[in-house]
């Protein structure tokens, strides 16, 4: 295959004739997806260099974005959300990468989750350091701001948040926010590295969720897929009207963090700052 030099950074262009459905959000779509696969690749059984070739190579066949190809740092080409990317992740140890997609509709991310786990069964593995993870997003002028504290509460009453076994050290569920009561403090506590919360909000129109992984998350896209379609239907409640079950979800709340302590309580107001987290309205 045939590749353009940026800077570190290989650029395959994308193959025009995938079998495949673009997966590219249309003009009345309100939201759009990514994901992103964290795992290490097997170098007992796989020379390094060639599986990342041969993992483009099968990328190539699964979409009809451009393919970026990374082993020394993040890309950082100003369209690389709409291409496929492999880049190291700074977050494992060496030989640990990470696979994104490029941005997608719902059933893209169904895809791509569907055919790129058997390609990480196939050259590496994933153990407690290893993560999938969710972007969802309004496309920009077409949806309102995201209530992230309904979200919370929402995908926190369906269990959604402590479906996995936690990764102490590399996602921290945002619920418990009430007993770590800063980023800082969490990340003293927590984390060597630099993932905090299991559920972030990136700006008004953004959030990421880093709720699934742990040894051997790849042997489970049906698991996967099933929680992704989950937490985009909260989202999209998020979009819409306060209905009385999140009027209840948010009071029930509220009555918890009442209890607080006044010095606990200010604590917590800081934490949900510092996470972007709005407080619930009185």
């Amino acid at each position: 295959m045939n590749y353009m030099t940026e800077g570190t950074t290989k650029r395959y262009k994308g193959n025009s004739s995938c079998g495949y459905p673009t997966f590219i959000p249309q003009k009345n779509d309100l939201c759009q997806y990514g994901c992103e696969f964290e795992f290490y690749i097997n170098t007992k059984q796989h020379n390094y260099t060639e599986t990342i070739e041969a993992l483009t190579e099968a990328l190539y066949h699964l979409s009809h974005a451009d393919i970026l190809v990374d082993e020394i740092s993040i890309p950082n080409t100003i369209d690389k959300n709409s291409c496929i990317q492999i880049k190291p992740d700074i977050s494992l140890q060496d030989h640990g990468i990470e696979i994104s997609v490029p941005i997608s509709n719902k059933e893209g991310i169904i895809h791509f989750i569907e055919t790129i786990s058997p390609l990480i069964d196939k050259y590496g593995y994933t153990n407690e350091e290893t993560g999938f993870h969710i972007h969802i997003s309004t496309i920009k002028n077409r949806g309102s701001h995201i209530d992230f504290y309904r979200f919370m509460l929402l995908c926190d009453n369906a269990d959604l948040l402590s479906s996995w076994k936690p990764r102490e050290g590399y996602s921290h569920n945002v619920m418990d926010i009430l007993s770590s009561h800063s980023k800082q403090e969490a990340r003293v506590l927590k984390t060597k590295k630099g993932t905090i919360w299991n559920l972030e909000r990136i700006d008004s129109h953004h959030i990421e969720i880093k709720s699934i992984g742990g040894i051997n998350y790849h042997k489970e896209p049906k698991r996967i897929i099933k929680e992704f379609e989950a937490y985009a239907t909260y989202f999209m409640e998020t979009l819409g009207e306060m209905t009385e079950t999140h009027k209840a979800l948010l009071l029930k709340h509220k009555i918890k963090v009442d209890k607080l302590s006044k010095e606990t309580k200010s604590n917590f107001a800081s934490a949900l700052s510092e996470a972007g987290i709005l407080a619930p309205k009185n």
